[in-house]
């Protein structure tokens, strides 16, 4: 009788455990839709939902209703049952629990262009998310941006970038302040010093609290004809005691350092972190990307970024006094220069106040703004200057490339070329190798091709693919300079010709120089 008693209470025992385990099993596989948040664009609404495991639902819509239907999942206690948003596209989200595994979420939607609906897997401190973007209706003032721009036709237009956003906080400093609203306040003090230059105008690829995808950054930088992209980070690092600025070019190669290569990887991350649908953010086709990069736009970026550390270094503490090189896929245009500014330490607590700051913030921009005028005001003198050298080609009056005897031959362009590393190997000047060629500046140097060198400055015979039998004639009544000027640590063409009474053309001219060749330290110029 005891040995019954004792089966039935073990039986009853098991049968609660299996009932148990089979109702845990079922709890613990429905995900929770945890909490809800929302970021508005220009042009378009995101209701993100976090959820804490796979999520799978089904969509209907109609005309100003989305409806998501949960078979299995639950609503966190936290979330109400109806959120009023009442922002462009949205007026309300409404929940529904029907039972224990059954939700339906109502989105009541106004004026809109479409609805776009995507999963993002858990990443880092990100859990599962569904994302919902409204996307606006463009009024005929969003409309007109764009061709407004172009139609105004400034000297110049200037995108500036601020990096992160919305789903995407960048680095948090100690005081839980986020990258992602450091940077869009010096973003907007950037543009305003910009703006109060004559001929200028500056765009910003994001102007509040949301995420903009790369592909969006670049298009708005090709889309409005820009000179020049500026990508606007704070830095961090686990050492607090880090800090300082740092410029950044894009690498198509190695990063110029193990920092720099770091650095490139968590920033690539941002469409990851911000949120992009798949067919946007795998569309970048980088090895095609890669195969078209015009190298001499990463020369002129690089020129411009070593103007933009000297001004820097004139208001606040520069990290790394040299041009810095990482695989950022933000500075991926290629024909528009490209560099990315880390203005400071948001980890360092110091600098993290600074940051902060509005008179830093507006003092950083004018530094900025300052470099670009030296870069761009530069390059416009000098395609003055060409225009003059062109007036004067046809009429006849034209200088002589170089007052010697020029023997030329053919180089063959190998990868990796550049006009300034391959002037620099034959020890003669960009402007020649431009003009013997009749090439541009932002011309591409493809590998293979065959260009014109001066023959008498080829140092390496393996190079040479064939001598030409062409000789430029001596010209018959040479001029030469009264005298020669060494450059020396810190000259620029606009200082140089102001100690030496002349102009930047006519340094630029008797130099065969363009205002964007290097002023290398100990090089020898001519001066009228």
């Amino acid at each position: 009788m005891c040995k019954e008693k004792n089966i039935s209470k073990n039986l009853a025992c098991v049968l609660t455990i299996l009932i148990v385990s089979l109702f845990s099993t079922k709890c613990y596989g429905s995900p929770e839709i945890l909490n809800v948040r929302h970021w508005t664009a220009p042009d378009h609404t995101r209701i993100v939902l976090d959820v804490d495991g796979e999520p799978d639902y089904e969509i209907k819509e109609s005309e100003n209703l989305l409806v998501l239907n949960f078979m299995e999942a639950s609503l966190n206690k936290s979330i109400p049952a109806k959120i009023f948003i009442n922002k462009p596209g949205i007026t309300k989200i409404i929940f529904h629990q029907y039972d224990e595994n059954k939700v339906e979420i109502e989105f009541s939607l106004n004026k809109h262009q479409k609805v776009e609906v995507f999963k993002l897997r858990k990443f880092q401190d990100k859990p599962n998310r569904i994302v919902v973007d409204i996307m606006l209706e463009q009024g005929p003032m969003e409309g007109k941006t764009t061709d407004q721009i172009i139609e105004l036709k400034p000297k110049k237009i200037i995108v500036i970038d601020a990096g992160h956003g919305g789903e995407d906080p960048g680095a948090v400093g100690k005081r839980k302040t986020y990258e992602k609203n450091v940077v869009l306040s010096i973003s907007r003090e950037v543009q305003k010093a910009i703006n109060r230059m004559s001929g200028y105008r500056a765009v910003l690829t994001r102007d509040g609290d949301y995420y903009v995808s790369f592909n969006k950054r670049l298009k708005k930088a090709k889309d409005t004809g820009a000179s020049l992209f500026i990508s606007v980070h704070a830095d961090a690092a686990r050492n607090r005691s880090a800090k300082g600025s740092s410029v950044y070019c894009l690498s198509t190669g190695a990063a110029s350092s193990e920092a720099a290569k770091l650095l490139a990887r968590n920033e690539n991350l941002s469409d990851i972190l911000g949120g992009v649908p798949e067919n946007e953010g795998n569309n970048e086709s980088s090895s095609i990307i890669m195969n078209m990069f015009q190298t001499n736009t990463i020369n002129l970026s690089k020129i411009y970024a070593g103007i933009l550390i000297k001004h820097l270094s004139a208001v606040c503490n520069i990290k790394n006094k040299t041009v810095q090189e990482a695989p950022f896929r933000v500075l991926k245009l290629p024909d528009i220069p490209a560099v990315l500014i880390e203005t400071a330490y948001i980890s360092n607590p110091q600098e993290e106040s600074l940051l902060k700051k509005s008179s830093f913030q507006k003092t950083l921009a004018a530094a900025i703004a300052s470099s670009i005028s030296e870069y761009l005001s530069g390059t416009a003198a000098a395609a003055q200057c060409e225009v003059a050298l062109k007036k004067d080609n046809e009429t006849g009056k034209a200088d002589k490339i170089q007052d010697d005897e020029i023997t030329t031959a053919y180089y063959r362009v190998k990868r990796g070329d550049t006009l300034f590393s391959v002037a620099e190997h034959f020890n003669t000047k960009v402007a020649l190798l431009l003009k013997l060629n009749k090439l541009k500046l932002d011309d591409p140097l493809w590998a293979g091709r065959k260009i014109i060198v001066p023959a008498g400055k080829i140092e390496n015979k393996n190079n040479t693919a064939a001598v030409s039998t062409a000789v430029k004639k001596k010209s018959k009544s040479p001029k030469k300079p009264s005298k020669y000027y060494m450059v020396k640590k810190g000259d620029t063409f606009s200082l140089v010709a102001k100690n030496n009474s002349t102009t930047v053309n006519e340094l630029l001219k008797i130099n065969h120089m363009k205002i964007t060749d290097p002023l290398l330290y100990g090089l020898k110029i001519k001066l009228p």
